[in-house]
C-alpha cells in the first residue's frame, strides 16, 4: 500500500513541473555572446594589407544546446554601411571561444580609419548582437592610424652613446633618447652596446628591453609610433693593491669582500735577505685595520693594503756591505792618485840643495860664506 502511494505521488509531481519545463526549452538558450577581443594594428601604410583578429566568445544555455553565430566588421562606428567582411554562419554549442583571423586591405590615402566589430546570433532568421554588459557587449571598435613612416623613440638613460637601427647610426642626445623615422610595416634591427664604460671606473651593463626581450639586438616590428626603453644595471670598478693589483666589476650597490695577507715574506729582491712584513690596515677609499674586509661598492673604488717592513735582517749585510765597498774606494783612491803624481827630476833637487843656507857641523849655526869659524861654537869652517 505505501508503495503505491509512492509511485502515486511521483506521477503527481511530474505532471505538476511539465509546463515549467516546457517553458524553460522554448526560451532562448543563447546566454552570452560578446566580442571578447578585437585586435588591429596601430598604423598601417596606405593601400597595405593588415591582419586583423577577432575573438568572440559565447555560452549556451538550456535546450537545444546549438546556436548559430557570425563575425561582421564594418567601416565607422556602426553597421550603417555595407561590411569590409563577414564570416559564414558558424553553428556552436556549450560554450568558448570563436576566433577569426581577418586580413583587409587600408585606404590608399592618409589618415585614420574606423573600425567596429560585431557579435551576432541568428534569431527567427535575423541578425541580432547583444548590446548589454550582462549577455554582451557584442561590438567592439578600433582606429587605425594610414601612414607611411612612424616615430621609433629610445631612450638609453646615458648621453652620447651609439644606437644602430639597420644600417643607420644614431647617438642618444644629452637626456640619453634618440629618435628617429621608420617605415610603417617594416621590423628593422635594433641594436644598442651591451656595456657602455665610463672614464671614471664606471660602465652600464644592459639586462633587457622594457618589454621583456633580453637580446640587446632585436628586430622591432613598427605598427605606429613605438618607444623602447633599455634597461642598464650600473656597475663599479674596485681596484685592490695587496701584493700584486687587482680589478674587477661589481653592480651598484652590491658588496665585495677583499682580503690581506696578514704577514709574509718581503717584495723581491728584499725577501732573498729575510725582509719580512707584517700587515697593518687598509688605505684608500677605505680605512680599516681588519685583514678581511667587507665593501659596499656605493662608488668607484681604489683600495691598497699598508705593510710594516722589517728591515733588521738586512742590517747585518748592508753594514758589512757598505764597509767593504769603502775599503775598495779608499784603495783605488790612493792608487789613482799614485799614478798621477810626476817622477822627481834631479835639477829641481840640485836647485833645492844650492838655495840651502850652510850651517856649521858642530852645533848646526847657520853660517855665511865668508865666515872662516863658527861664531856659536868656533868649529873651523
Amino acid at each position: 500500500m505505501v508503495r503505491v502511494q509512492s509511485i502515486l505521488l511521483v506521477a503527481l509531481v511530474a505532471l505538476v513541473l511539465s509546463p515549467i519545463i516546457a517553458a524553460v526549452s522554448a526560451a532562448p538558450n543563447l546566454g552570452l555572446l560578446r566580442v571578447a577581443s578585437f585586435q588591429c594594428p596601430r598604423q598601417v601604410a596606405p593601400g597595405a594589407s593588415f591582419p586583423v583578429s577577432l575573438d568572440v566568445e559565447y555560452a549556451i544555455q538550456g535546450l537545444p544546446n546549438s546556436a548559430t553565430i557570425r563575425g561582421a566588421i564594418y567601416p565607422g562606428n556602426d553597421n550603417s554601411s555595407s561590411p569590409l567582411w563577414q564570416s559564414d554562419p558558424t553553428s556552436v554549442s556549450n560554450g568558448g571561444d570563436q576566433v577569426w583571423n581577418i586580413s583587409l586591405t587600408a585606404p590608399s590615402t592618409e589618415g585614420f580609419l574606423n573600425l567596429t566589430a560585431y557579435a551576432l546570433f541568428l534569431d527567427n532568421g535575423t541578425w541580432r548582437f547583444f548590446n548589454d554588459p550582462v549577455s554582451g557587449p557584442g561590438v567592439g571598435h578600433s582606429t587605425i592610424k594610414i601612414g607611411k613612416s612612424a616615430n621609433l623613440n629610445i631612450n638609453l638613460g646615458a648621453p652620447n652613446v651609439d644606437i644602430t637601427v639597420d644600417s643607420t647610426t644614431v647617438q642618444t642626445s644629452a637626456s640619453g633618447e634618440a629618435s628617429l623615422q621608420v617605415a610603417v610595416g617594416s621590423s628593422p634591427l635594433v641594436g644598442v652596446p651591451p656595456t657602455v664604460e665610463f672614464q671614471n671606473s664606471t660602465r652600464i651593463v644592459f639586462v633587457q628591453w622594457s618589454d621583456g626581450v633580453t637580446q640587446a639586438q632585436r628586430h622591432v616590428p613598427i605598427d605606429g609610433d613605438i618607444t623602447l626603453s633599455a634597461d642598464y644595471k650600473t656597475q663599479y670598478l674596485l681596484r685592490v693593491t695587496t701584493n700584486s693589483t687587482t680589478e674587477a666589476w661589481y653592480d651598484k650597490g652590491s658588496n665585495a669582500t677583499i682580503t690581506a695577507p696578514p704577514s709574509g715574506a718581503g717584495s723581491w729582491p728584499l725577501n732573498l735577505l729575510g725582509v719580512t712584513q707584517t700587515f697593518s690596515g687598509w688605505g684608500g677609499d677605505v680605512h680599516s685595520s681588519m685583514p678581511r674586509l667587507n665593501v659596499t661598492m656605493d662608488s668607484p673604488k681604489t683600495i691598497t693594503a699598508i705593510y710594516s717592513v722589517d728591515y733588521l735582517p738586512l742590517a747585518v749585510p748592508v753594514v758589512f756591505g757598505v764597509g767593504i765597498a769603502l775599503i775598495v774606494i779608499g784603495v783605488v783612491l790612493i792608487r789613482r792618485r799614485s799614478s798621477a803624481a810626476p817622477p822627481p827630476t834631479e835639477e829641481p833637487v840640485q836647485e833645492a840643495v844650492e838655495k840651502q843656507s850652510p850651517t856649521c857641523p858642530n852645533c848646526g849655526q847657520v853660517t855665511e860664506e865668508e865666515w872662516a869659524h863658527c861664531i856659536k861654537c868656533g868649529t873651523k869652517l
